[in-house]
């Protein structure tokens, strides 16, 4: 499950991309929204897995989102985070 925190000085969202290498996520952040894409293909004996998950945040008007940054932690963790405008 997603987890969206608001601090006195930042957001964060924290979400669970475990199963998906870092290669298969894509984060983007605009000034108005953070998309975050996921896409693993996995070959089995008759068939192919895929698993997909796309999240779409929409983001407050005081957020910059220009010094906002992602990055992977722990084990398959995606976090987000973005200062207010001061």
């Amino acid at each position: 499950m997603d987890q969206v925190i608001f601090h006195p000085d930042h957001f964060e969202i924290l979400i669970d991309l475990r199963g998906f290498r870092p290669e298969e996520i894509k984060c983007i952040l605009t000034a108005n929204t953070v998309e975050v894409i996921a896409q693993n293909a996995q070959q089995m004996e008759n068939a192919q897995k895929i698993l997909y998950l796309v999240r779409q945040y929409l983001l407050p008007k005081n957020a910059s989102s220009e010094q906002g940054y992602c990055c992977l932690v722990g084990e398959g963790m995606l976090f987000i985070t973005a200062p207010w405008i001061m």
